[in-house]
């Protein structure tokens, strides 16, 4: 009988042993990291990374004020009047974030044209690059952040003449300057503005609204880049 009974409490101890490596691998399934989604109900400037992009797309009449053609040395006002070439810009920039808002670096090319007088015309593109300081960090969600910066470019010109010939001239590095607002439009429709942030990341969509005003290059051969301020706006997208 003590015999049978002292077997029975070998077997139990024995099955209880062989349960305990499963019983550490249950207990170390339940150690799992977890990962939180990043909240985007929680303000800008406190679900903000160190790292973000822009997408934007702007629009500015650019008259190249000391503009003369080739052809007869008639000024850009006498050619096409005080209408400026349509410029449509496309950018693309990094952005550093840190407390006092964020700089950004990128690139952008523009490109547009016009048509004045007995068919002339003028073509323009502009290449290059950026970079500008974002005062984005003012308020909790920036419903208004303010912002300076300079680009520098070539910029390439085809004057089509009246007797239907072209010259085309591409300059050396040529600068502007600007200073601008970005208007955010979330608050316009919050939940999908905050959809937009859960599914795609886009953090921001803002208005742009700028001056600039352009310099003439260091080149003396080259078109006269030389501009008055010029107003620009445009849509921008931060991710």
């Amino acid at each position: 009988m003590k015999l049978h009974q002292s077997l029975n409490i070998i077997f139990a101890l024995l099955l209880a042993l062989g349960a305990l490596p499963s019983m550490a691998a249950t207990e170390g399934q339940s150690l799992v990291e977890m990962r939180v989604a990043q909240d985007a109900l929680a303000p800008y400037r406190d679900r903000r990374g160190t790292n973000g992009m822009f997408i934007g797309i702007d629009y500015e009449p650019l008259v190249l004020k000391n503009f003369f053609s080739t052809e007869d040395g008639a000024t850009y006002k006498d050619i096409f009047g005080s209408d400026g070439v349509p410029l449509v810009h496309l950018s693309i920039d990094y952005k550093f974030n840190f407390m006092l808002g964020a700089l950004t670096a990128g690139a952008d090319i523009g490109m547009g044209s016009i048509t004045g007088n007995s068919s002339r015309k003028l073509d323009v593109m502009k290449y290059g690059g950026g970079a500008r300081y974002v005062a984005d960090a003012l308020l909790p969600e920036p419903y208004i952040a303010p912002y300076v910066g300079v680009n520098f470019w070539k910029m390439q010109t085809k004057e089509t003449l009246t007797s239907g010939d072209t010259i085309s001239e591409t300059t050396d590095i040529g600068y502007n300057y600007t200073v601008g607002l970005l208007i955010q439009l979330d608050w316009l429709d919050y939940e999908t503005a905050k959809q937009a942030t859960f599914n795609y990341g886009l953090e921001n969509t803002y208005i742009d609204i700028y001056a600039t005003q352009y310099a003439k290059t260091g080149n003396q051969a080259d078109v006269n880049t030389e501009t008055d301020v010029l107003w620009g706006a445009g849509l921008k997208f931060e991710f």
